[in-house]
């Protein structure tokens, strides 16, 4: 291989990188990413709220009342951890309760997004489909043409 082969594989090599990059960063930096980056930190804070409600506030409560004291170290067998499993469920069930309420409450208060000019809707299950598609994506209906 010559240099100007090398040369010009060089130069494919640093577009493709580039182009790469540039990808990234217009993938990295959309709306939609954003705001899921913020709700993921956001719920990873929360559920660390929950876990010290459940292990903090309502386990000593109910600590006298269980054998042995600390209901997270309760094991069957051998080294079956079944308190820390009940405890994980717990702190689901918290965690998914509160989310519903917290939902519940705020969803009639904020404002509907209209539907977008680029979208129609099914007529068979009424979700919001693009105009270019022939076939619903909720309900698999083939749609009519516009």
């Amino acid at each position: 291989m010559g240099v100007h082969e090398e040369v010009l594989m060089a130069r494919s090599s640093r577009r493709k990188a580039q182009q790469f990059w540039q990808d990234f960063w217009a993938f990295a930096l959309k709306g939609n990413v954003i705001d899921l980056a913020i709700a993921v930190m956001i719920g990873g804070a929360f559920g660390r709220v929950i876990s010290s409600l459940v292990q903090d506030v309502l386990m000593p409560l109910l600590n006298p009342i269980i054998p042995g004291g600390n209901w997270r170290e309760i094991t069957v067998g051998s080294g079956i951890k079944i308190g820390s499993f009940l405890g994980n469920v717990l702190d689901f069930v918290i965690i998914a309760l509160s989310l519903f309420v917290i939902l519940r409450c705020l969803l009639p208060v904020l404002p509907k997004r209209p539907p977008s000019s680029e979208q129609r809707q099914c007529p068979y299950c009424l979700e919001q489909v693009p105009l270019a598609a022939t076939r619903c994506r909720a309900c698999t209906a083939e749609l009519p043409p516009l």
